[in-house]
């Protein structure tokens, strides 16, 4: 009875922290990056668990929409993100690391359909769009998306999955 017991607690074990450890893989996502309107930044790095990153550059506008993005293949849904930009008006960079709700894995599996104003269409085929805010005082904001802005949609969710405070040194 001793043989069989071990060998299942053993699997049962594994299974656990393979479920609670990681996200599972995206087939497809564009990440993007956003500040508030009227708030130009230049953004320096924008870098998921260390490992692949947004092309940003300047960004001038809008909050919780994508703007500077990148399509991603068959990635693992990422657990946090590390932000760094440069906010021209108050002379500072500001740097900082969020993390992102495991949870999200799972809303971008089944994020709702919108309909497009114009046509009246309603589009099925859903992309995740995982959004990273950046304020103009420091604030990290992560958003997850079924569009990357409200523009011509009706329907958008945006889920916010993580946020947190930049810090800050002067530009020299």
């Amino acid at each position: 009875m001793d043989k069989f017991i071990k060998p299942l607690i053993s699997i049962a074990y594994a299974l656990f922290l393979a479920g609670c450890s990681s996200t599972g893989k995206i087939d497809y996502m564009v990440a993007g990056v956003g500040t508030e309107n009227g708030n130009a930044i230049w953004g320096r790095s924008v870098v998921f668990d260390d490992t692949w990153g947004i092309p940003s550059g300047a960004i001038g506008c809008c909050y919780g929409e994508t703007r500077a993005t990148v399509g991603v293949y068959d990635q693992k849904f990422p657990e946090k993100v590390a932000v760094e930009w440069l906010d021209k008006s108050e002379n500072r960079i500001y740097y900082g690391e969020v993390a992102i709700d495991k949870a999200g894995y799972k809303l971008a599996k089944t994020l709702p359909a919108y309909t497009w104003v114009s046509t009246g269409e309603i589009e099925t085929n859903i992309t995740p769009y995982l959004i990273i805010g950046m304020g103009e005082t420091g604030e990290i904001k992560v958003w997850l998306s079924n569009t990357s802005s409200e523009m011509n949609r009706v329907g958008r969710v945006l889920h916010e999955l993580g946020s947190g405070q930049a810090q800050w040194r002067e530009n020299k």
